[in-house]
């Protein structure tokens, strides 16, 4: 009698089920690019009038932390101040050494306690200098306290 009047009994309907592991897949590829492509820094630098920064492929950014640069005529700048010029036979820079001990001081805690990141110190070359007026400025920062350094380039975008 169904039939007749055109009802037609209709079986169980079939839960279709969506397969969305290609479409995750891709959505974690994205993720991954993206958080790879991806960086994010605080630094501001001020750059000094006649340095000209050596090119880099790198994309990581320096952290902020002390910046020392260093001009083509081998004059020392600590807080865009000019506190020495290196000759060719000293070995460290005392001024140097002084200011960033001083640095130490200021910014130690009660506790004797230094962070990692109270270690690292940002150099700003010329790109004409050569490695031993950059072995000298290192050498001095090391024995100051500040053995971790950071060379800041020019990327190449």
């Amino acid at each position: 009698m169904n039939s007749r009047f055109g009802k037609r009994r209709r079986g169980k309907t079939k839960v279709l089920d969506l397969d969305i592991t290609s479409l995750l897949d891709i959505l974690v590829i994205l993720l991954v690019f993206l958080l790879k492509s991806y960086n994010a820094s605080d630094l501001k630098l001020n750059l000094l009038e006649g340095i000209k920064l050596p090119n880099s492929k790198s994309r990581d950014l320096g952290s902020h932390a002390i910046i020392v640069q260093v001009d083509g005529d081998k004059n020392v700048f600590y807080n865009n101040r000019k506190i020495a010029q290196i000759d060719p036979g000293q070995e460290t820079i005392s001024e140097l050494e002084s200011e960033l001990q001083l640095e130490i001081e200021k910014s130690s805690p009660k506790d004797g306690k230094r962070n990692e990141k109270d270690h690292q110190l940002n150099l700003v070359f010329d790109k004409s200098t050569n490695f031993k007026t950059m072995k000298i400025v290192m050498h001095t920062a090391a024995i100051a306290g500040y053995p971790k350094f950071k060379f800041i380039v020019q990327g190449e975008f």
